[in-house]
């Protein structure tokens, strides 16, 4: 499995694409945690959301956030599955 942490961040955050080639049902964790200022969050577009759960666009401030993505070979997305906002 793969972890991408981001601390303190100071601006808006774009993610990209990961690099590399995933395998079907591989897990992504991603990280956050803002600078104590409420950052904006802009997503790939080989990252898919469901219509139970959308990809947040902002950070709570001085909170950490953990959101899981599994790689769909399928559908060529890396879909979010789970997010925690509350650290």
């Amino acid at each position: 499995s793969d972890m991408f942490t981001v601390t303190a961040l100071a601006a808006g955050a774009t993610f990209a694409a990961p690099t590399g080639t995933p395998q079907n049902g591989q897990p992504l964790i991603i990280r956050i945690l803002d600078n104590g200022t409420a950052r904006s969050l802009a997503w790939n577009a080989i990252y898919r959301a469901s219509s139970d759960l959308a990809l947040p666009t902002t950070t709570v401030l001085s909170k950490t956030m953990y959101l899981k993505f599994i790689y769909n070979d399928a559908a060529v997305k890396w879909d979010f599955v789970a997010f925690l906002n509350n650290f």
